[in-house]
């Protein structure tokens, strides 16, 4: 499994990946310069953006989608050497806590798989943006 960090020409791709997956697509603006995608040989298979408090040690694991042609066996390994390494990078940067949000099970074992606890049930995510100028 390999990283590399996100840049905006795969905002297209991502776009793909989220409505697959039934979410609508993310406004690029709103995605944090620290982004990364696992790929396995070669193909993009795990994205996620970490967003980073400026005045305490708390960051945001947030946005995880998986390339939904990925067969599912990759997905947890993908996810796990992703986060592993977020958490090993925030960490070096004096962040402590780790926050995330997902609506789906089976992101939320693998999360706990990986040292998360969970705190909330049902979360709705809501979003405002300013319109493009």
């Amino acid at each position: 499994m390999n990283l590399r960090e996100y840049t905006p020409e795969d905002h297209p791709m991502l776009t793909t990946w989220w409505k697959a997956h039934g979410f609508p697509q993310l406004p690029q603006a709103i995605l944090p310069k620290f982004g990364l995608i696992a790929e396995h040989e070669g193909k993009a298979v795990v994205a996620a953006w970490l967003y980073m408090d400026n005045s305490v040690g708390v960051c945001m694991l947030e946005w995880l989608t998986t390339n939904p042609e990925t067969p599912a066996k990759f997905v947890p390994t993908a996810i796990r050497v992703l986060v592993d390494f977020m958490w090993e990078r925030a960490n070096a940067m004096d962040y402590g806590v780790m926050l995330t949000t997902c609506r789906q099970p089976a992101l939320a074992r693998i999360y706990e798989k990986n040292g998360f606890q969970r705190t909330d049930d049902g979360v709705i995510h809501l979003l405002r943006c300013r319109p493009p100028q």
